[in-house]
């Protein structure tokens, strides 16, 4: 039983609905799934304190959490623990293990010192994880039994059932391995979870083998194979070949898959972001004025219908529909170009300049970055097109300090203030592609985190857009959408967007 605010703040904020239609009565010959791997990019590291993208989808495969959510829903229901109690004042969780859940490759049963090894590593400062904020407010794990410890708040932390236990941060290693492998745990890695970790051939593939000793429900497939293929139409010629049962495709393809009868289609809304983003701290950038006028001239509903294939709907704001504290009222900007004009003769670019749009080589950036370069040229901006490698934008973008545009979007879970989080200032030269600083926004995220009641953090969020709106900090397009193919017989789900292949399965 979980009891305490916490508990009402997740039934209360998270309405987001995660849409999902299951596969025909036809069955597989083979308890394989393969499928792409997420983002179409290999993997960089399978340690949890230091995920940058494509390893989210096989996390809930290899690791359990104290609580995790139900497939396809935004409830919590309880994974490696059975009992968990949060204090009235939410600064003491106590909780207890299952007895006998057993790690992988034979490093014997969870403890509570794995849980305490677990979580006290994302707040270690040599450990510099990513996601050491999402622990932020941890100032221990005590350890009161073999099965039962609790965890010690500093202060209140709002998401703490959102986004930290039953995600990334809440993944349980076995300490005993981490100790053993050391920096090897990373493509070495070791849970408890439903599969295990069996093979990985860079740039090949990953292999997860069924874990028979899981102690909740099997998976039904033996084996799952993920394959890095960063291009949709390269899956997409494999899922048609049969050498893939299972693949995102591009929003282009829809019709096509759409229109095949072998085909099953899951059209999933999701929880991510798109922005053609500036270097606040480079110019010409560092001037609103100028960014006030590429506001003006961008015309978004052109470019998710010419790199969307008019797919999902226009953004304007950071939060979706749905996530506590989305932004209705938010303004929508339309071109305006003898006032786009006007601002940036006033910054001193009569004739416009030169700059570059920096973005990866995911299908739907390349073309909204040239959709948006031909756009500029209409004002004057000559912006030239850099692609890096999928994935690469973490480091040209964010750690990097790339000059001019970037064009990016990132994907975000149920609790809003994570998706504000990479905006901050102390994410500067990290995750904050912007390089973008401003100290009110900084103190409203810290007090969002803090703050219990669903209507005082929705106010909090809605005045933190506002903010990002006043300073042009950046141009939302769109929170896109994703649309999976799979073989008939074969039936997904997902958790806050992801395909989590803890969840896959075939049908009776």
């Amino acid at each position: 039983m979980i009891r305490g605010r916490f508990y009402l703040l997740f039934t209360l904020a998270i309405v987001f609905c995660l849409l999902l239609v299951s596969g025909s009565a036809a069955v597989m010959a083979e308890d394989v799934l393969k499928v792409r791997n997420r983002l179409g990019h290999d993997i960089n590291t399978m340690d949890p304190a230091h995920y940058t993208g494509t390893e989210y989808a096989k996390d809930l495969a290899l690791y359990s959490k104290l609580m995790r959510f139900k497939p396809n829903s935004s409830e919590l229901e309880m994974d490696a623990a059975e009992h968990i109690e949060i204090s009235d004042d939410n600064l003491i969780i106590e909780f207890r293990l299952r007895e006998g859940i057993q790690f992988h490759h034979g490093y014997g049963e969870m403890t509570a010192e794995d849980v305490k090894f677990s979580f006290e590593r994302i707040i270690d400062p040599e450990v510099a994880s990513e996601y050491a904020t999402d622990w932020g407010a941890l100032k221990e794990v005590e350890v009161t039994g073999r099965y039962t410890g609790r965890i010690i708040m500093t202060e209140p932390y709002a998401p703490l059932f959102v986004s930290t236990i039953p995600y990334t941060p809440g993944s349980i290693i076995s300490k005993k391995a981490y100790e053993e492998k050391g920096e090897r745990f990373a493509t070495s890695p070791v849970g408890s979870g439903p599969y295990y970790w069996k093979e990985w051939i860079p740039g090949q593939k990953v292999v997860l083998e069924r874990f028979e000793d899981f102690y909740g429900e099997k998976g039904d497939f033996q084996r799952i194979e993920l394959y890095p293929m960063v291009e949709f139409e390269v899956a997409e010629m494999a899922f048609d070949r049969g050498d893939l049962n299972a693949t995102p495709i591009s929003l282009d393809s829809f019709p096509r898959y759409e229109a095949d009868p072998n085909v099953e289609m899951h059209m999933l809304s999701t929880l991510r972001y798109h922005w053609l983003g500036f270097n606040h701290q480079k110019e010409p950038f560092d001037d609103i004025r100028v960014r006030k006028a590429v506001r003006y001239i961008v015309n978004v509903e052109d470019v998710i219908a010419g790199a969307y294939a008019g797919i999902p709907a226009r953004a304007n704001t950071i939060l979706a529909p749905g996530i506590l504290g989305y932004w209705e009222d938010a303004p929508e900007y339309q071109v305006d170009e003898d006032r786009a004009r006007e601002l940036l003769a006033e910054a001193g670019f009569p004739d416009g300049f030169q700059t570059t749009i920096t973005t990866d080589s995911t299908t739907e950036h390349v073309n909204s970055a040239q959709i948006i370069q031909d756009q500029l040229r209409r004002i004057g901006i000559d912006a030239r097109i850099e692609v890096v490698e999928a994935g690469a934008g973490f480091e040209t973008i964010g750690r990097g300090d790339t000059e001019g545009f970037h064009y990016a979007s990132f994907s975000a879970i149920l609790d809003p203030g994570y998706w504000f989080e990479w905006f901050t200032t102390e994410q500067i030269g990290s995750w904050n592609y912007w390089k973008w600083s401003n100290e009110e926004f900084d103190e409203l995220k810290e007090l969002g985190d803090i703050t219990v009641d669903p209507e005082e953090r929705e106010q909090i969020y809605i005045r933190m857009q506002e903010i990002i709106d006043e300073e042009v900090a950046c141009i939302w397009i769109t929170h896109g959408a994703s649309v999976y193919v799979t073989k008939p017989g074969i039936v997904p789900a997902f958790m806050a967007h992801y395909p989590q292949y803890h969840y896959w399965g075939l049908e009776d």
